[in-house]
């Protein structure tokens, strides 16, 4: 890309660069939604809603590097919000290791300990790793916080080496 096409050729007020970068991104125009948010000013309220797009695109594009480097930049900013703990996570998970997401979504479980969306989402790294016995304690308490997870636990393709388990506790009668 050109310097010429890093930010479109008129600035105009943020608010509508902003909705412009919306529609590019709904028609999978990424590119140009990137462009559109370099013209956003790198302070609140632009630059949390910035980021949060950026990262949206790097996950549709399955840019991980820069995925990873947003969603931490977004954690380490707003450390109360669990999203970008699993973000950050989700993008680790795909450029690093999933050793490494799983350190994460570990220290987030510190800040976040009522966190349903953390303990789902470590509930499938520890069945990914080999400790279904983890994977099911994570997905109870997940669940117990949440129902929802239940569901999202039965059609998960992570978890399908304790999908039996989780008939077998009933989980698919529940739902039914």
């Amino acid at each position: 890309m050109s310097k010429a096409n890093l930010v479109p050729r008129h600035i105009l007020s943020p608010r509508i660069h902003l909705k412009r970068a919306g529609g590019y991104f709904e028609l999978e125009m990424f590119e140009q939604a990137d462009r559109e948010l370099r013209a956003l000013p790198d302070e609140e309220p632009w630059l949390k809603k910035k980021k949060v797009f950026q990262l949206a695109i790097r996950q549709e594009t399955g840019d991980w590097l820069n995925m990873e480097m947003v969603a931490r930049e977004l954690r380490l900013e707003f450390p109360d919000e669990e999203d970008w703990w699993v973000s950050e996570a989700y993008a680790t998970r795909r450029n690093v290791s999933i050793d490494e997401a799983r350190k994460i979504l570990l220290d987030g479980l510190v800040i976040h300990y009522e966190s349903a969306l953390i303990r789902y989402n470590l509930a499938c790294y520890a069945c990914v790793l080999g400790h279904p016995g983890e994977c099911l304690d994570f997905l109870k308490e997940a669940a117990r916080r949440d129902q929802k997870y239940k569901l999202m636990a039965l059609e998960d393709d992570d978890l399908k080496d304790v999908r039996e388990a989780l008939k077998s506790m009933g989980w698919d009668s529940e739902l039914a």
